[in-house]
């Protein structure tokens, strides 16, 4: 099978809604051994139905990521992927006018927390292993109102290519995929649809499933050469202005 990831054992953090749902409920049913980890009641039940194990962890704390890694380790008997997606995303408002304890908050789970799973994971993995991180265009691009989000998504960037650099000579792959504007819980009031009508480029917000699809593609020893790489799935957003966003500019003028 084209990019295989059967019996895999694999962690998934925030794995219990969204993005990182739609990553571990793939794997499971393409025979990945797979454990997710949030801080959901009903997380037991949702990886349960998935048919994989939950763990419960909060990523803003150290002690709970170290637990997580140990337990995930125990579990699986060893780690040969790992998605690093557990994220905030919120708004901090005008960078002058900044809610400070949101980006303290986004910090610590987005880059800290992060961080720490980079840290702990690699010695649980053996040659051939795969780490994804969950980044997202925001760390390519500025993004109004979103300054400390897109920050967190630069550094996670980063970490990303530095991590690859530091675990080549294990050959531990490092990569980051890059979502644009995908459904899922954060857009509680409804996604944005004229706007992406607009201006992504394939006219449409995109499906977690079809951001899972890249995480499938980078665990899988098909993507045996593809390390320090972020993936972006956007519908082409950061490629540059839509047609129809032009169209649209021309018929104002």
């Amino acid at each position: 099978m084209t990019f295989s990831v059967e019996n895999k054992r694999t962690l998934v953090t925030g794995g219990t809604a969204g993005i990182g749902f739609a990553i571990a409920n793939r794997f499971a049913k393409a025979g990945a051994k797979v454990v997710i980890s949030g801080r959901r009641d009903e997380g037991a039940a949702i990886a349960q139905a998935m048919g994989a194990h939950f763990i419960r962890a909060d990523m803003m704390v150290p002690a709970d990521v170290e637990a997580l890694v140990e337990k995930s380790v125990d579990h699986l008997g060893g780690l040969d992927v790992v998605v690093n997606n557990a994220g905030i995303a919120e708004t901090t408002g005008h960078v002058t006018d900044s809610d400070m304890a949101k980006f303290d908050d986004m910090f610590a789970v987005n880059v800290r927390g992060a961080y720490q799973i980079l840290k702990l994971t690699p010695g649980h993995m053996t040659s051939g292993g795969s780490i994804i991180n969950t980044a997202s265009i925001s760390g390519t691009i500025g993004e109004p109102y979103l300054a400390a989000y897109a920050a967190t998504k630069s550094a996670l960037i980063s970490l990303t290519k530095s991590s690859a650099l530091e675990l080549a000579k294990r050959n531990i792959r490092v990569n980051a995929v890059n979502p644009g504007l995908i459904y899922s819980e954060i857009w509680a009031n409804g996604a944005p649809e004229d706007y992406s009508k607009l201006f992504v480029p394939l006219g449409r917000v995109g499906e977690a499933d079809e951001v899972a699809a890249a995480f499938q593609f980078l665990a899988s020893d098909d993507a045996s050469y593809v390390t320090g790489s972020s993936l972006s799935v956007d519908g082409g957003l950061c490629a540059g202005p839509s047609a129809q966003s032009r169209s649209f500019i021309r018929a104002q003028t």
